[in-house]
């Protein structure tokens, strides 16, 4: 039904590839939401009798992921959000996937041809007026219930800019994983690193060291000179090679997400936890509010699309978040190792 939706609103204008980034995107959604709820049955099952008795008095079945769907395909845009909150084991998580088919105004097309000659030479000839857009991505967030389990995101997304007769002109991709951890486990980044140099590397060696040190750039809060995690990959205007080539690439990136989250989302949300790393969380969390408002691009882009689903644009934001003035962790806990790494240099792990 997605993929159907999706190709439809893009108004007859597609090609192999983009329906096979509409294939990955919806199919991971569907996989993705299933795991949100599969998580959230298996905590309603395992209550303890004493709690379980006065939660089902309370919630009469596990938590389920909520979907919403903007359809404005007589308009070029189409959307699915798949959002979960309040859970047993997920305090909020979301998984989006939107695509627009429109014309190019003026402006966005100068922004984009500073890396896109193509598309540059277009807007010389005095092709503006002729230019379509197309533009198909997933985005996803978790933020687990315990704090001893990382925050994730990842999102990838592919543009056409294509003439009204159906020739393009430029295309490209983007996206990226990055962790979030609460508390640092060191198995736990490597297993992530690992998994998307794996990737990374069975299309060309030199892209998880170049992605790697973009996604240390990137995700920097510079006001307070941290990271806001322990990075990931982060790429933009990828056309290396042929849109087949290319969009395997990110297909791999992708299929790397789950086999290397969710076996830690399980693992760590079995552990135990304090009302003070509780604290601790919400304090993270603060900071995590804080790169996204201030920093992040898809979040400010958001904010200046009009008609823009608000709610799946801040769909990335925690539940519980913390400000405190000038909190400083105890030397030698877990909370400052955690924060010494962010503020160090960016390590190899």
């Amino acid at each position: 039904m997605l993929q159907a939706a999706l190709a439809e609103a893009s108004k007859g204008n597609i090609d192999s590839t983009k329906e096979d980034m509409i294939r990955l995107t919806t199919t991971m959604q569907a996989r993705i939401i299933q795991k949100f709820d599969d998580l959230e049955a298996e905590a309603y099952k395992n209550l303890p009798f004493w709690y379980r008795i006065w939660y089902r008095m309370r919630a009469s079945k596990p938590l389920r992921t909520r979907v919403d769907v903007d359809d404005r395909r007589e308009k070029g845009k189409m959307g699915f959000t798949a959002a979960i909150q309040g859970g047993r084991v997920i305090e909020k998580a979301g998984v989006g996937v939107t695509m627009l088919a429109k014309k190019l105004n003026a402006r966005m097309a100068k922004q984009m041809a500073h890396n896109h000659p193509d598309l540059q030479k277009a807007i010389e000839k005095g092709e503006i007026n002729n230019l379509n857009m197309w533009v198909n991505g997933i985005s996803c967030i978790v933020h687990p219930v315990n704090p001893k389990a990382p925050t994730v995101h990842f999102n990838y997304r592919h543009f056409q800019i294509t003439r009204d007769d159906g020739s393009v002109v430029a295309w490209w991709f983007g996206g990226g994983q990055d962790l979030t951890p609460i508390y640092l486990y060191d198995e736990d980044a490597k297993n992530v690193h690992v998994k998307l140099k794996k990737a990374c590397d069975k299309h060309n060696p030199s892209y998880y060291p170049k992605f790697k040190k973009w996604a240390d750039e990137y995700f920097y809060h510079k006001a307070r000179r941290e990271a806001r995690g322990i990075g990931g990959i982060f790429f933009d205007d990828l056309d290396d090679n042929s849109k087949q080539d290319m969009f395997k690439f990110v297909k791999d990136c992708a299929d790397s997400f789950e086999p290397s989250y969710f076996p830690i989302l399980e693992m760590r949300s079995k552990e135990s936890y304090s009302a003070k790393e509780k604290e601790w969380q919400a304090l993270r969390h603060g900071r995590y509010v804080e790169f996204n408002l201030v920093y992040d691009r898809g979040t400010k882009f958001g904010f200046q699309v009009p008609g823009v689903n608000i709610e799946a644009v801040l769909m990335s934001l925690p539940l519980t978040v913390g400000f405190m003035y000038k909190h400083v962790p105890e030397i030698g806990s877990q909370e400052e190792r955690l924060l010494k790494t962010l503020t160090g240099k960016p390590r190899d792990w």
